[in-house]
Protein backbone atom coordinates (compact mmCIF):
# COMPACT_ATOMS: atom_id res chain seq x y z
CA UNK A 1 0.00 0.00 0.00
CA UNK A 2 1.55 3.22 -1.03
CA UNK A 3 0.76 6.60 0.00
CA UNK A 4 -0.31 10.10 -1.61
CA UNK A 5 1.40 13.41 -1.92
CA UNK A 6 -0.43 16.17 0.13
CA UNK A 7 -0.06 19.78 0.25
CA UNK A 8 0.47 21.61 2.68
CA UNK A 9 3.65 20.21 4.57
CA UNK A 10 5.09 22.42 6.63
CA UNK A 11 5.54 21.26 10.12
CA UNK A 12 5.71 21.95 12.93
CA UNK A 13 2.56 24.22 11.54
CA UNK A 14 0.50 22.38 9.00
CA UNK A 15 0.51 19.25 7.59
CA UNK A 16 -1.88 17.57 5.51
CA UNK A 17 -1.41 13.86 4.23
CA UNK A 18 -3.21 11.32 2.37
CA UNK A 19 -1.90 8.15 3.95
CA UNK A 20 -3.62 5.49 1.83
CA UNK A 21 -6.74 4.54 -0.77
CA UNK A 22 -7.64 1.09 -0.91
CA UNK A 23 -10.18 -0.64 -2.54
CA UNK A 24 -12.23 -2.83 -0.59
CA UNK A 25 -15.13 -5.93 -1.58
CA UNK A 26 -17.83 -7.04 0.58
CA UNK A 27 -16.83 -8.89 3.42
CA UNK A 28 -13.14 -8.91 2.90
CA UNK A 29 -10.69 -6.01 4.23
CA UNK A 30 -8.94 -5.44 1.08
CA UNK A 31 -8.72 -6.82 -2.18
CA UNK A 32 -7.49 -5.78 -5.65
CA UNK A 33 -9.06 -8.40 -8.04
CA UNK A 34 -12.75 -8.33 -8.20
CA UNK A 35 -15.12 -11.12 -8.71
CA UNK A 36 -17.66 -9.65 -11.38
CA UNK A 37 -20.64 -8.52 -10.72
CA UNK A 38 -19.66 -7.75 -6.84
CA UNK A 39 -19.72 -4.02 -6.24
CA UNK A 40 -16.28 -2.46 -4.20
CA UNK A 41 -15.85 0.38 -2.36
CA UNK A 42 -12.61 2.81 -2.33
CA UNK A 43 -11.33 4.01 1.11
CA UNK A 44 -9.55 6.84 1.84
CA UNK A 45 -7.29 7.81 4.59
CA UNK A 46 -6.36 11.34 5.68
CA UNK A 47 -5.18 13.78 8.17
CA UNK A 48 -3.88 16.88 9.34
CA UNK A 49 -1.06 17.16 11.77
CA UNK A 50 0.62 20.67 13.18
CA UNK A 51 -0.06 23.34 15.63
CA UNK A 52 -2.68 25.33 12.88
CA UNK A 53 -4.73 22.58 11.87
CA UNK A 54 -7.39 23.79 13.85
CA UNK A 55 -7.65 26.41 10.87
CA UNK A 56 -8.78 23.92 8.76
CA UNK A 57 -11.39 22.60 11.10
CA UNK A 58 -15.20 22.85 9.46
CA UNK A 59 -13.60 23.22 5.57
CA UNK A 60 -15.08 20.96 3.71
CA UNK A 61 -13.21 18.85 0.88
CA UNK A 62 -14.11 16.58 -2.37
CA UNK A 63 -13.02 13.54 -3.12
CA UNK A 64 -12.61 11.80 -7.29
CA UNK A 65 -11.25 8.73 -8.37
CA UNK A 66 -10.32 8.50 -11.76
CA UNK A 67 -10.46 5.05 -12.97
CA UNK A 68 -8.78 4.16 -16.20
CA UNK A 69 -8.69 0.79 -18.22
CA UNK A 70 -5.50 -0.67 -18.89
CA UNK A 71 -6.42 -2.51 -21.98
CA UNK A 72 -7.85 -0.10 -23.78
CA UNK A 73 -7.21 3.48 -22.22
CA UNK A 74 -11.00 3.99 -21.17
CA UNK A 75 -11.39 6.53 -18.26
CA UNK A 76 -14.54 7.32 -16.20
CA UNK A 77 -14.84 9.52 -12.83
CA UNK A 78 -15.81 7.98 -10.36
CA UNK A 79 -17.61 10.01 -7.02
CA UNK A 80 -15.04 9.42 -3.76
CA UNK A 81 -17.51 11.47 -1.12
CA UNK A 82 -16.78 14.39 0.93
CA UNK A 83 -15.71 15.41 4.23
CA UNK A 84 -15.62 17.95 6.89
CA UNK A 85 -11.93 18.25 8.90
CA UNK A 86 -13.35 17.47 12.08
CA UNK A 87 -12.08 20.06 15.28
CA UNK A 88 -8.37 19.22 15.88
CA UNK A 89 -8.47 16.60 18.27
CA UNK A 90 -9.60 14.11 15.75
CA UNK A 91 -8.27 15.79 12.63
CA UNK A 92 -5.49 13.78 12.63
CA UNK A 93 -6.99 10.28 11.17
CA UNK A 94 -10.35 11.06 8.68
CA UNK A 95 -11.57 8.18 6.68
CA UNK A 96 -13.68 8.72 3.59
CA UNK A 97 -15.35 5.78 2.25
CA UNK A 98 -17.15 6.16 -1.31
CA UNK A 99 -20.19 4.77 -2.25
CA UNK A 100 -20.54 1.16 -4.32
CA UNK A 101 -18.73 1.26 -7.50
CA UNK A 102 -20.50 -1.62 -9.56
CA UNK A 103 -18.41 -4.18 -12.11
CA UNK A 104 -19.63 -5.96 -14.49
CA UNK A 105 -18.90 -7.91 -18.09
CA UNK A 106 -18.22 -5.90 -20.97
CA UNK A 107 -21.20 -3.93 -22.02
CA UNK A 108 -22.88 -4.47 -18.64
CA UNK A 109 -23.48 -0.73 -17.96
CA UNK A 110 -21.41 -1.24 -14.73
CA UNK A 111 -18.83 1.27 -13.12
CA UNK A 112 -15.80 -0.65 -14.04
CA UNK A 113 -16.50 -3.21 -16.74
CA UNK A 114 -14.35 -5.48 -18.28
CA UNK A 115 -13.04 -4.55 -21.80
CA UNK A 116 -14.52 -6.49 -25.01
CA UNK A 117 -12.88 -8.94 -26.22
CA UNK A 118 -10.95 -9.43 -22.50
CA UNK A 119 -11.24 -11.78 -19.77
CA UNK A 120 -10.43 -9.17 -17.00
CA UNK A 121 -10.30 -5.43 -16.80
CA UNK A 122 -7.47 -3.72 -15.05
CA UNK A 123 -8.37 -0.59 -13.76
CA UNK A 124 -5.41 2.03 -12.36
CA UNK A 125 -7.44 4.49 -9.90
CA UNK A 126 -5.81 8.13 -9.56
CA UNK A 127 -7.78 9.65 -6.57
CA UNK A 128 -7.85 13.17 -5.84
CA UNK A 129 -8.92 15.40 -3.00
CA UNK A 130 -9.77 18.82 -3.36
CA UNK A 131 -10.56 21.57 -0.93
CA UNK A 132 -13.92 22.93 -1.54
CA UNK A 133 -13.75 27.09 -0.72
CA UNK A 134 -11.56 28.48 -3.15
CA UNK A 135 -10.17 30.81 -0.69
CA UNK A 136 -7.65 27.59 0.13
CA UNK A 137 -8.18 25.13 -2.74
CA UNK A 138 -4.40 26.16 -4.01
CA UNK A 139 -2.86 25.28 -1.23
CA UNK A 140 -4.83 22.42 0.30
CA UNK A 141 -4.98 19.25 -2.10
CA UNK A 142 -3.81 15.94 -2.33
CA UNK A 143 -3.29 12.98 -4.68
CA UNK A 144 -3.00 9.24 -4.58
CA UNK A 145 -1.91 7.48 -7.96
CA UNK A 146 -0.64 3.98 -6.74
CA UNK A 147 -3.79 1.29 -6.75
CA UNK A 148 -4.64 -1.08 -9.53
CA UNK A 149 -7.71 -3.50 -9.33
CA UNK A 150 -8.77 -6.04 -11.89
CA UNK A 151 -12.13 -7.12 -12.59
CA UNK A 152 -12.87 -10.97 -13.34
Amino acid sequence: MSTGKAQPDIMPFLRFRLDSCVCLEPGLSSAEVIDAPTPLTLRLDVGFDGSLRALLAGRSFSVFHHAERVEDGVRTTLAGGNFVVPGPATADHIVVTSAPISTGAAGSGADLEIAPGYHAGTYRILTHVHADDSDIRPIVSAFHDGLVVEIT
